[in-house]
């Protein structure tokens, strides 16, 4: 697809003399190498975000412990207005709704869903699901995350349905235990929900859950309060710590700080093919470092045909501080 489109590109030049539909750099491109996002970042601990697909205007959330200075962490929510200049070939990621700010206030109802989730415990893991918008104009979200007001992490959820206010927050039951379970993610027909817990001998693994529930009725099957067959995956636990799963299309990503990384946690990626996940991959030492790498999301950003944005974490050197939120171009199925 790529080289298609750079023969004709090639083709338009030489036949005219001038770049390809006016514009020296007609198509986006990520970076190969990691970027840190300093719009999203602080002198504290930033980490954990998600943010649902939506084009150019992403209503982004993350786990921050700035509020506290360095204390208790919160969920927060900044736009990012992600813009590729087609005569610079520049790629710019700002905290700020720039020409979407009309749009983008249908987002803003954030502010209140957090204001329902947020605690004087941990919240971390959120995971947002973009429903669709009303006659209101209002979006509509499911916003899933882990809190350890219980003493242990376990996962919640809230809603809107076309208003400002969100319902208040709610256990997804059939995923929590007495131990620890947290980063939930559903797969792209609602057909399984990933976690990881550690539940087993303390370790944090990889688990799924099988959900039949058409997109819609999402809520009642989230706060269904029957037991679900949980089921640890093989292939993507390791005796280690394997945390944070994340799905896209056909690809899982995930933290792991099994043997054979370059130091501390490393991100890996699946993919999913004949019904099943592939052996974990390590991202290799372009992405990762000596330092931790954490929750890695990926979403499509409308920039690069070819690659998909991954956002992720890392207390790696040369940051704001602590854990500093960080973006790459994979690529993509």
């Amino acid at each position: 697809m790529r080289q298609f489109r750079y023969l004709l590109l090639l083709l338009a030049i030489v036949l005219t003399g001038c770049p390809f539909y006016g514009y020296k750099y007609p198509f986006g491109e990520l970076p190969e190498e990691v970027v840190n996002l300093e719009a999203f970042n602080s002198e504290y601990d930033d980490y954990n975000s998600t943010a649902p697909i939506l084009g150019r205007l992403i209503p982004f959330c993350f786990s921050s412990n700035r509020h506290s200075e360095g204390g208790e962490f919160d969920i927060r929510y900044d736009p990012m207005n992600i813009e590729f200049s087609k005569t610079s070939g520049d790629l710019n990621v700002f905290n700020d709704y720039g020409p979407w700010n009309s749009y983008g206030q249908g987002f803003a109802m954030l502010v209140y869903a957090l204001s329902t989730v947020n605690t004087s415990a941990n919240e971390l893991g959120p995971y947002l699901l973009f429903d669709r918008y009303y006659d209101t104009e209002v979006a509509s979200f499911v916003l899933m995350y882990a809190s350890d007001g219980g003493g242990d992490f376990d996962v919640f959820f809230t809603y809107n349905e076309g208003e400002r206010e969100f319902y208040d927050s709610q256990p997804v039951a059939f995923l929590n235990s007495e131990s620890n379970d947290l980063y939930p993610s559903l797969n792209s027909d609602y057909s399984e929900i990933y976690f990881c817990s550690d539940r087993e001998e303390g370790v944090f693994d990889i688990f799924q859950v099988a959900l039949e529930v058409e997109e819609e009725l999402l809520v009642e099957a989230l706060a269904d309060i029957s037991a679900h067959e949980v089921q640890k995956n093989l292939i993507l636990s390791s005796e280690f710590d394997d945390k944070c799963p994340f799905v896209f299309d056909s690809t899982l990503v995930f933290t792991s700080n099994r043997s054979g990384g370059y130091g501390g946690f490393d991100l890996y990626y699946s993919k999913f093919s004949e019904g099943a996940w592939g052996e974990p991959v390590n991202f290799g030492p372009t992405i990762n470092s000596e330092y931790d790498e954490y929750r890695p999301i990926l979403l499509e950003e409308d920039v690069d045909d070819e690659r998909d944005m991954m956002i992720f974490s890392s207390n790696r050197p040369g940051g704001e501080g602590g854990f500093d939120l960080y973006y790459v171009g994979i690529l993509s199925n």
